[in-house]
């Protein structure tokens, strides 16, 4: 059915309108760039990116692993039976897989994951959609918070303020969907029973209305219990999450020879509270984010483009390539395991 309606939706949008923006896109991400880059001095970021200290590596590591454990607490918290420690081999599992290759790679390669340790298929399925919408719900919601307590502590700074709206108001929609879908068991019933013609009618031999009915009310259902339970628990995580990411990012800074104050280190929470929904782009915002941070920290501390860079590209590898490296490592380890 998304096949069907997604070219009608496109179709309903003036191909001119789409290359306005897109070219209004490249113009802004450009300028931004470039406003990252004028007077960095590329060898005194090389010199901080190769001169870290061993305890500052370790203390990076260590600041990795409490990221992960709170990635993967939703999944740990939502699907039952599936523990703490596989939690997190899946989450950092499918973060390789998402970094490498093309949407649903990474859903496949977790399900697949949760199939071979004996979790029920409606478990991992309500459980995976629970935390993916969580995560969504408080990745769009961390702009307006970002504004608010800049506002508060600072001043009323416009960007804050248009990107606290307009992503407040994405994760606003988000969560009232969520709030309706978990109680509505009649309209899962509904689409169960339309999904069973469907399918019915592009194959006869498939299962028909009824089973269909049965299953979504089944995941429904169950979908709800779960949040009802530990919903609460798993909320609290991903906005937990968004302070662990922050402090990573100012402790990289940190790494670098930024000195901090707290008026600095305010200006950068709240910076990338505003900026978080970029990293749900490619490479989590690989330029863009970058780019879009350094511009508003810039605009409110006396910080240099040089430390803003190496700064972020410590972050990046510590994020990034490291939770590759290592998610690749236990995609096949699992292979073998279970082969």
């Amino acid at each position: 059915m998304a096949e069907t309606s997604t070219p009608a939706h496109r179709a309903r949008v003036p191909k001119p309108v789409l290359r306005i923006g897109r070219v209004l896109l490249v113009v802004v991400v450009g300028w931004l760039l470039l406003r990252l880059i004028r007077g960095v001095d590329w060898s005194e970021v090389g010199y901080a990116l190769t001169h870290l200290s061993l305890w500052q590596v370790g203390v990076l590591l260590v600041a990795m692993l409490c990221r992960r454990a709170v990635l993967a607490a939703p999944l740990a918290l939502l699907i039952t039976g599936l523990g703490y420690v596989r939690a997190m081999v899946s989450d950092v599992a499918a973060a390789a897989v998402a970094t490498i290759a093309p949407s649903p790679g990474d859903v496949v390669i977790r399900l697949a994951m949760l199939r071979s340790w004996g979790i029920d298929t409606t478990d991992a399925a309500s459980g995976l959609t629970l935390a993916t919408t969580l995560f969504y719900v408080v990745r769009l919601a961390a702009p307006a918070f970002g504004f608010v307590i800049f506002w508060a502590a600072l001043e009323l700074y416009p960007p804050f303020a248009w990107s606290g709206l307009l992503f407040g108001a994405g994760a606003l929609v988000l969560l009232v969907g969520l709030l309706y879908a978990l109680r509505a068991e009649r309209t899962a019933a509904t689409i169960g029973r339309l999904l069973g013609r469907v399918f019915r009618r592009v194959r006869p031999s498939s299962q028909g209305p009824e089973v269909w009915k049965e299953r979504l009310v089944s995941f429904q259902s169950h979908s709800a219990g779960r949040m009802s339970e530990r919903g609460w628990l798993a909320v609290l995580s991903q906005v937990l999450l968004v302070a662990v990411e922050a402090g990573v990012l100012v402790l990289c800074l940190a790494f670098v020879g930024v000195q901090l104050d707290g008026r600095t280190v305010l200006v950068m929470v709240c910076s990338f509270m505003v900026a978080y929904p970029l990293t749900g782009l490619p490479l989590m915002g690989a330029g863009v984010l970058d780019a879009t941070y350094a511009a508003f920290v810039a605009d409110h501390t006396a910080l240099d483009a040089t430390d803003l860079v190496a700064g972020l590209l410590v972050w990046r590898v510590a994020v990034q390539v490291v939770p590759v490296v290592v998610g690749l490592l236990t995609v096949m380890w699992w292979r073998r395991s279970t082969a």
